[in-house]
């Protein structure tokens, strides 16, 4: 089943939450203020590339969208973990062309984070796309370590490849490692 995960925006602080300034300097090892915000913009981008590799979300986020073109079987979130996966509100299009806005309790997630009917329910006929408001993502109490190693590793590569990113005389590849550290929690799309 196709769908569409709309953009996540990023909250102030998001990247500070998950890497510190002070751990990201003292990993690339720097001990001067000159250069704190191209370390906060290579921290910030390499927590995205690993979250877009794993697709999932290092810190809980509320208020995610998706939209499917209709209810069914294959109806995931496609960004986990998905034991975190918390449905918010579920609306779809109904026979008037106008929303509905479904129960809460008329669903239920399965254990792979799966979309369903409640018990001794059924999906309403929906007459346009449903568009699913969810929470996902780690908190600092169990967030992976390879998930954190992998964007320390991706930081230090952002951040030595800079000028030459910059000057568009390179592109820069993940690190050897990354996709190792990452594929252990990553969630497959379906």
């Amino acid at each position: 089943m196709l769908f569409t995960l709309n953009p996540i925006d990023i909250a102030e602080g998001y990247g500070e939450g998950i890497l510190p300034l002070a751990d990201a300097k003292a990993h690339l090892r720097i001990l001067h203020d000159d250069e704190d915000a191209k370390i906060e913009f290579c921290r910030d981008a390499a927590i995205q590339a690993v979250e877009r590799y794993a697709n999932v979300r290092l810190e809980r986020t509320a208020g995610i969208v998706a939209r499917f073109a209709d209810f069914g079987p294959q109806m995931r979130m496609g960004i986990g973990p998905a034991a975190t996966v918390e449905v918010t509100g579920i609306s779809y299009v109904g026979s008037d062309g106008a929303p509905v806005l479904m129960d809460e309790g008329s669903w239920r997630l399965d254990v792979l984070g799966g979309l369903i009917p409640a018990l001794n329910a059924a999906w309403p006929t929906s007459y346009g796309p449903v568009t699913v408001t969810f929470t996902a993502g780690y908190q600092a109490s169990n967030r992976p370590s390879s998930l954190v190693m992998a964007a320390r590793m991706m930081l230090v590569q952002m951040f030595e490849s800079w000028d030459v990113m910059l000057a568009g005389e390179a592109s820069i590849d993940a690190p050897k490692g990354f996709r190792f550290l990452c594929d252990q929690v990553r969630m497959p799309v379906v």
